[in-house]
């Protein structure tokens, strides 16, 4: 091996172990204040109690089933500076799984992406629901969806807040390139697209996803980022941001009025595209569920993203898009 890559994988691996320290570190305390990750986890401990009680019951299994029954979102960005080489370019998003909550998910997401022809997958986060769940049982899972992905050149992820450190490894080895602030380059002729993936900042926030967002190379980048609550940081060198965590609110009000948002702040991002700055972006309404296996008012989705070079427009399922400005 030349010396040169030798060095920099050990770096690398220096820079990964350093995070996995940390980021179990974070995972072994209580989320939030004490106080308050305590009465969240006992809430959680109670809900997931219900949950198992309640799953054979016809009514658990029609809301589950509703729940599953997933929309395809056409996303076209057309940008002046995407470069020529990646016109018509397509990325398969696809976030909040949450695949040990609702049995069948996998299923149900396997059978929508079998369907859709990409260039590029990219997974936002929430793989599973209960951040101390047996992972092999998530993996196979997780490997039914990899494997019903159309995508050339593979599949990128981050982690969300449910997702444990202990993930990466066996993500990985399904042949996902999980992104741990980080950015990588993808080529067509002289031209690239730069991705950066950030490790979860809603409950994992770090001062290495910020500087990961500030290190991303001159050209066009795309941020891939479990929340969108770090969409002005973003803004300044990203022109478009995929995020999930909020579920697009899960239980709404008629006109997908989320209830809850599930965000720190930029509670106004909780669902569709939007604009920051020069940044367009995108908040998936995600797949499966959190913590009740029932969605209301805001079915889950899978979206694909097609890039145009050329003047900017913006369209959903072909319909023309006005971006308010944040």
């Amino acid at each position: 091996m030349h010396d040169g890559l030798f060095e920099e994988l050990h770096e690398l691996n220096a820079q990964r172990r350093v995070w996995r320290e940390r980021r179990e570190a974070m995972e072994a305390r209580p989320a939030g204040r004490r106080w308050r990750g305590h009465v969240r986890s006992h809430l959680y401990g109670a809900a997931q109690r219900a949950h198992e009680i309640l799953r054979p019951t016809k009514p658990f299994r029609w809301g589950a089933a509703r729940a599953l029954m997933l929309e395809v979102t056409e996303l076209t960005v057309s940008l002046p500076d995407l470069p020529a080489g990646f016109d018509g370019y397509r990325i398969l998003h696809i976030t909040d799984l949450h695949l040990d909550n609702i049995d069948g998910t996998a299923v149900a997401a396997a059978e929508a992406v079998a369907e859709i022809e990409s260039d590029l997958c990219v997974i936002t986060g929430d793989i599973r629901d209960n951040i101390h769940a047996p992972i092999l049982p998530l993996i196979d899972r997780l490997s039914e969806i990899v494997s019903a992905v159309r995508a050339p050149d593979g599949v990128l992820g981050v982690l969300g807040n449910h997702d444990s450190a202990a993930m990466v490894s066996p993500m990985e080895g399904l042949g996902i390139r999980v992104l741990l602030n980080e950015t990588v380059t993808l080529s067509r002729g002289q031209d690239s697209l730069h991705m950066t993936g950030l490790d979860d900042v809603h409950r994992f926030e770090t001062e290495a996803a910020h500087a990961a967002l500030e290190a991303a190379p001159d050209g066009f980048c795309v941020a891939l980022v479990h929340s969108p609550e770090v969409a002005e940081r973003a803004a300044a060198r990203h022109r478009l941001y995929l995020t999930g965590h909020t579920h697009g609110g899960q239980i709404c009000l008629p006109g997908r009025r989320p209830l809850a948002t599930g965000l720190r702040r930029h509670r106004e991002l909780v669902s569709g595209v939007w604009r920051h700055g020069d940044m367009v972006g995108y908040t998936s309404r995600g797949i499966g569920t959190c913590v009740l296996p029932f969605r209301l008012y805001c079915p889950g989705e899978v979206v694909r993203v097609t890039l145009r070079c050329g003047p900017e427009h913006i369209s959903l399922d072909g319909r023309a898009t006005d971006l308010w400005q944040r």
